[in-house]
This record gives structure tokens, sequence and C-alpha cells, in this order.
């Protein structure tokens, strides 16, 4: 319990301890069982790419009706459609939040009564709250997007609780590994950590628009600090003043990340929630763009290799891992913004200039997004790794 300990004031680790004690009692004795055995633990269902991936990750698993639960209020029902439709969903972030310590042991008791249980989370401090209270026969396995957004600071105390990790990209897990290195965490649960990209879904067929002169250019996501959306305003105030024929579409909430001067070389659709929609503006598009400063691997990438987009992407995060420099896309400098800007800006006069090389990296970027990126690889490498293979 010393590792379970570190989350709260030693004063009060006497009265959680009873209080999850009591709420186990209270959850062995519910009559309530989960045959499936797979209990699933996520913060919201509302509209994000994380969202939409752990949505994906509980289909795989449909056909057994896993129960997943949701820690936190979430701000649309974009998502909990899929995940109704994958098993059955608790939407109690209240509960678990204001019952809490009792919360934990309510769900250890119920879960523990299971002798074949499998549990799973992301970016849920609930769910890492009551990993240490779980009965030893149960598997755990959480899923790590990125470093940075507090998740890893709330696994550190039971990390060997976890019997595997999944991170999303190769440069992910290695950024990890460096990072247990500086917490003195033991080098043996480096290989508990594995490596499952996420999936997307490919059209059955890709119809871009006919070669009029125009290279169409693309965003899709928010408009955080390192998302750099600004220098995509900028790079297509620059192409326009230097003649280019160009058209920058960005879809997300971003009223606030494009300068002024540079609103009238864009258009601003806002943010996009139904999937029909988004995937025409993938396929109106030859370029996809990503300006960040860091990155896990987007799934926007993905999204826009399926449809045959032209990735063109700082060299950041787990990006450099699938695309190529002028093999299946195009690699920009991950330096400062004006670097940034310079690389794009010459980037779009290339590809504007050479429409053969273009459809290559089109052809190229859906091949690949096939190959790596299929639902079929998807589930069978998470059915792997939940069910401890």
């Amino acid at each position: 319990m010393s590792r379970y300990a570190s989350h709260h004031h030693p004063l009060l680790v006497p009265v959680v301890l009873m209080l999850v004690a009591i709420g186990r009692l209270i959850g062995c004795l519910l009559p309530l069982r989960n045959r499936s055995g797979l209990f699933f633990f996520f913060p919201f269902y509302h509209t994000g790419g994380a969202e939409r991936v752990h949505s994906q990750i509980v289909s795989c698993f449909k056909d057994q009706q896993p129960w997943i639960f949701f820690a936190k209020r979430s701000g649309d029902a974009r998502f909990y459609r899929q995940f109704s439709q994958a098993g059955r969903c608790f939407d109690i972030g209240w509960l678990l939040k204001y019952s809490y310590p009792l919360s934990v042991g309510i769900l250890a008791g119920l879960i523990g009564k299971n002798p074949d249980a499998r549990v799973f989370g992301c970016n849920s401090l609930f769910y890492y709250l009551l990993l240490p209270h779980l009965p030893e026969h149960v598997h755990a396995t959480d899923l790590l997007h990125a470093l940075g957004g507090g998740a890893e600071q709330y696994a550190l105390p039971v990390l060997e609780r976890l019997q595997q990790r999944v991170v999303i990209s190769q440069a992910v897990r290695d950024e990890l590994i460096a990072w247990y290195r500086t917490q003195g965490v033991d080098p043996r649960l480096d290989q508990r950590i594995m490596v499952i990209p996420n999936q997307v879904e490919m059209p059955q067929t890709v119809n871009k628009p006919a070669a009029d002169g125009v290279l169409r250019l693309l965003f899709v996501g928010r408009g955080g600090v390192e998302k750099r959306v600004q220098l995509i305003g900028r790079a297509a105030r620059i192409c326009t003043e230097q003649g280019l024929a160009v058209e920058v579409t960005l879809a997300g909430d971003l009223d606030d990340a494009i300068a002024a001067e540079d609103r009238a070389c864009c258009r601003l659709t806002g943010l996009i929630s139904v999937g029909d929609q988004l995937s025409r503006l993938y396929q109106q598009a030859d370029l996809l763009l990503i300006t960040s400063s860091r990155e896990g691997f987007p799934l926007t990438v993905m999204e826009g290799m399926a449809h045959g987009c032209v990735p063109v992407c700082t060299a950041v995060g787990g990006i450099p891992e699938h695309i190529t420099h002028r093999e299946n896309g195009w690699l920009l400098p991950a330096g400062d913004d004006e670097a940034v800007v310079h690389a794009l800006v010459q980037a779009v006069q290339t590809l504007s200039d050479n429409r053969h090389l273009l459809q290559q990296l089109s052809a190229a970027a859906r091949h690949y997004a096939d190959t790596r990126f299929s639902g079929e690889r998807f589930c069978e490498q998470y059915h792997d790794v939940i069910r401890g293979v």
C-alpha cells in the first residue's frame, strides 16, 4: 500500500484504506457480474482524438460487451454512441469523484470477484488510484498517447502493477524509457512497454480533385500552443503574395489561432463533428499540414494518408517513424517558427510545380496507411495485449 499512499497526506491514509475496504465489501456483495471480465476506464466520450481512439479500442471487443466507465464529465456526446454500441457504459464521473475513496473499493470488489478480470485505462487518475486495490489475478494494462499530459506522473506509483503499457509510437516509447531513468524506475519494466499504432478506416475509393492548378492544403485539429497553427496562416499569406494558387482550409476550433492579417488567405470551417464532412475535406485536399513543435503520432496524419493526402509535417515525435521525406510525405524541420514557415512555403511551391511527384506521394501515403493502420491489425494487437498473450 505504500505506493498508493504517495497520492495522499500520511494522516489520511488509514481513513482512505478503511473506506476502500468498506467499498470492496459492498462491491463483492452487489448482485452484479460482468460476464466479459473486461473493464475499461476513460475520462470522457466527447469530441477528441484520444476519445476516438478509445472508442475504436472498445469496439474491438464489442462481441464480449465489456463494461466502460467514464470518470469525468464530458463536454459533448460525440463518441458516446460508439462506446455504447461496443459495451455497457457507466457515465458516473460525479459518483466516482464525490464518493471517492469508497468508489475505488466498490469497483475493486466488483472487478476482483471475476476470476478472469482484465482492466484497461487511459488518461484517468481514478484508474491509477484503483489499481493498487485490485487482487493480483486481475491483469492491468494502460495506454499512454504522449508524455506531458500528466498521465505518466499518475501512473508512477503503480508501474509494477501494470503488466503491460501501450504507447502509440516508438518515439513515445523511447521518450518514456528516458523519463523512467530520471525517475529511478527499474529498467526491467521497460520490457512491458509495447507499441500499437492507432488505426483509421480506409475509404473504399479516393477521388482527388482534377488538376485545376489549385493546390488544396488542409489542417485538422485544435489550436494548442504546441500545434503552432499560426505558422500555417503565415505560410498561406506568403504563398498568396508569391502568386501561388493555393486554397488553405483549417478545420477545428481555431478562431484565436490565426493572426488577423492572415485570415483572408485561409478558410476556417470551425469544429467538424460529423465523420462524413471530415472525410470530404480529406478527399478534397492535396496536402495535410502539421506544424507542431511536439507530437505523438497524430491521428489526423493517419486519416489524411488513408484518403491520399500527402502529409507535410514537422519531423517531431513519432512522425518520422512513418513519414519518409519525398517517399510517402514531406518532412519539415522541427526548429524555430521562421524555419518551419520557410520550409512549408518551399514544399508547397515544389509540389505545386511537380504534380507527378504529388501523385506519387499521394499513392504511397495511401498504400502505407492501408498496410500499417488497418483496423484488423489494430484489434489483433489489442486483443493480445489486454488478454496478456
